[in-house]
């Protein structure tokens, strides 16, 4: 049974957040914004939040009532901003976030979190992010991504994005007694305001390459028709979920379907 209720949206004023916020208002749900941007026209309410920073969160979750249908932790940073601030945004904000209105999602509810395809080896690397998602708080996450982030085995988005893999896993267990289920999604390559910096970060040459595989770039509202689904769609039976939104991209490299012999790296 899906919850009914407001519905919580990170990110929501651009790119697939937007994107997922319009499709929301469209079925009918109120749309309460969180977001560093200017508020989204289609939100019921705006709410200026810094997820680098706790005590915004605080002030935020501070000033919300209620509980909520749903929470989409859709908000992120790319890999060409420092890497304390990919850290803070993309795994400690959304974990810190979370963990605040935990207790206000509605039994039956559903938390959505925006991984990507970065974070599909999350089992290599499934214990250094064990410790991280172990620690206390966001202050102690900072502290342990300064003491560890160096020796991680992958670049920081990568790790930020494989963590909040993990983290989704985690808490569809933590939800099992109230009918919460947790699953994010994994988009590939996507047409949002932050596309170019996906770009300087990947090489031009790279993230060509990757497109032509499957014919273009997601758009944003590719991604969002999944979103919505997740958030407020029927499927009693799914938790814990990585859910790859590419195109297509991973199975043809699972499946050798794309050749890697082409890859310009």
């Amino acid at each position: 049974m899906v919850a009914n209720g407001p519905v919580i949206v990170t990110g929501a004023s651009t790119g697939i957040g937007n994107a997922t916020t319009r499709r929301l208002v469209d079925a009918g749900r109120e749309v309460i914004s969180l977001d560093i941007k200017d508020p989204p026209a289609e939100a019921s309410a705006h709410h200026h939040c810094d997820l680098s920073n706790p005590a915004s969160i605080d002030e935020v979750v501070e000033g919300l009532d209620g509980s909520y249908a749903s929470l989409l932790n859709i908000a992120g940073v790319p890999g060409t901003v420092p890497s304390e601030m990919v850290l803070a945004v993309n795994t400690l904000g959304l974990r810190h976030l979370t963990e605040r209105l935990w207790d206000r999602i509605a039994s039956g509810g559903t938390v959505v979190n925006v991984a990507s395809i970065a974070g599909n080896q999350w089992k290599k690397r499934f214990d250094l992010h064990r410790e991280l998602l172990e620690t206390p708080d966001f202050a102690a996450g900072a502290d342990w991504w300064a003491a560890n982030g160096e020796t991680c085995g992958t670049d920081p988005y990568t790790f930020s994005k494989e963590a909040v893999v993990v983290y989704t896993m985690q808490l569809a267990g933590r939800g099992l007694d109230r009918g919460i289920q947790v699953n994010d999604v994994g988009p590939g390559p996507v047409e949002t305001p932050i596309y170019p910096d996906f770009t300087e970060q990947v090489g031009e040459a790279q993230m060509a390459w990757t497109n032509d595989q499957v014919g273009r770039p997601a758009q944003p509202d590719d991604i969002a028709q999944v979103l919505v689904w997740l958030a407020i769609g029927e499927h009693d039976w799914l938790n814990g979920q990585h859910l790859v939104v590419d195109g297509g991209f991973t199975a043809g490299i699972s499946a050798h379907w794309i050749d890697r012999s082409t890859y310009p790296r």
